[in-house]
């Protein structure tokens, strides 16, 4: 058992003990008063040591419910001795005729209730043997009811006083199960609370992702859409003529930029169907045989979707860079500007 349950185990049993305590304590006075009349009338003085017994346990339990520093174990154990001892002077005074069997079965209960298993069953094995030993002292005639106290049970005194013994008994017996009834119904309540909130927690949740998996696609889209105008900034074209573009390349030239290049310039040739792209490089910062490589392998790209090639602006420290390189030109046509080369268009 989990450390949470003995917690509410005990919680539960802590009240039970005291609403039952304060039942007898108000049930108990009538109880007192009227069954003490009762037995004052069959039984004359004899009854005194009876009714000083029942005021002293009614007392106990007037401590038990009202003083709780004594603690459970010492409130719950003292109500349990109370109730046996009243269970077996009743049986023991007043035989089948009396409410003896139903405290027993009462005190049983409430050890159940407020012990446990075990120490239900202790309670329900000596509940057996008082029954047992009383029953047999009444049938040797050790123990007698008196012929007057079962003559004048049939006055009001006798019934209020009888009334108010069922009504405690009826309290010991049931008590535990209403109280434990109510507990589950209310944990049954919070448990359909948290449920319900964990739902509107999970609907929230699936919301929030479905929201947060709707805004992650747009950013997607949004940074795609910014990777291809980056890309169409770092690679321009305009087209100068019918079927002829300008490319003109501006800044350093790597691996990720000569690549961009390369798919650029073959998407628009390929979508304006052009004739002719000229590819201007005097704003190319440095030129190396990277940058030498890229070019001529968009050249030869463009010339296999038909679209002839020219590369204007070339420095003389690019011209050298291609000659010791040994890179053939074959196909792609050179010129001093783009002005030359619609000129020759």
């Amino acid at each position: 058992m989990s450390n949470d349950t003995t917690i509410v185990l005990h919680r539960w049993r802590v009240h039970l003990l005291n609403g039952v305590l304060w039942i007898l304590a108000a049930a108990g006075l009538v109880a007192l008063i009227g069954g003490g009349w009762s037995d004052y009338q069959a039984m004359g003085m004899d009854a005194v040591p009876y009714l000083i017994v029942y005021g002293i346990a009614y007392l106990l339990i007037l401590f038990l419910a009202f003083v709780h520093r004594t603690g459970f174990i010492v409130r719950a154990s003292g109500l349990l001795t109370i109730l046996v001892i009243m269970s077996t002077l009743i049986l023991a005074t007043d035989g089948l005729i009396g409410s003896g069997r139903v405290f027993w079965m009462s005190t049983v209960v409430m050890a159940f209730a407020l012990f446990g298993v075990r120490s239900g069953i202790v309670m329900l094995l000596i509940s057996l043997l008082s029954i047992g030993i009383i029953g047999g002292l009444h049938v040797q005639g050790i123990l007698s009811i008196l012929p007057q106290q079962i003559a004048t049970l049939n006055s009001a005194a006798d019934w209020i006083g009888a009334a108010a013994v069922y009504l405690g008994a009826v309290t010991l017996a049931t008590a535990p199960f209403a109280y434990l009834l109510q507990r589950l119904a209310t944990l049954a309540h919070r448990a359909s609370r948290d449920a319900a909130h964990a739902q509107e927690q999970a609907r929230l949740a699936e919301e929030r992702a479905a929201e947060l998996e709707q805004q992650q696609d747009r950013l997607q889209k949004t940074e795609q859409a910014l990777r291809d105008l980056v890309a169409t900034l770092e690679t321009p074209t305009v087209e100068i003529a019918p079927g002829v573009a300008l490319a003109p390349l501006v800044g350093q030239i790597d691996t990720r930029r000569a690549e961009a290049l390369l798919r650029r310039l073959l998407t628009v040739a390929s979508t304006q169907r052009l004739r002719l792209m000229i590819i201007d490089v005097a704003g190319v910062a440095a030129f190396d045989t990277s940058v030498a490589q890229s070019l001529l392998q968009t050249a030869q790209a463009l010339e296999l979707l038909g679209c002839e090639v020219a590369i204007t602006s070339i420095s003389p420290a690019m011209a050298q860079t291609i000659t010791a390189l040994g890179l053939q030109m074959n196909g792609i046509t050179v010129a001093r500007s783009p002005q030359d080369v619609l000129s020759r268009v």
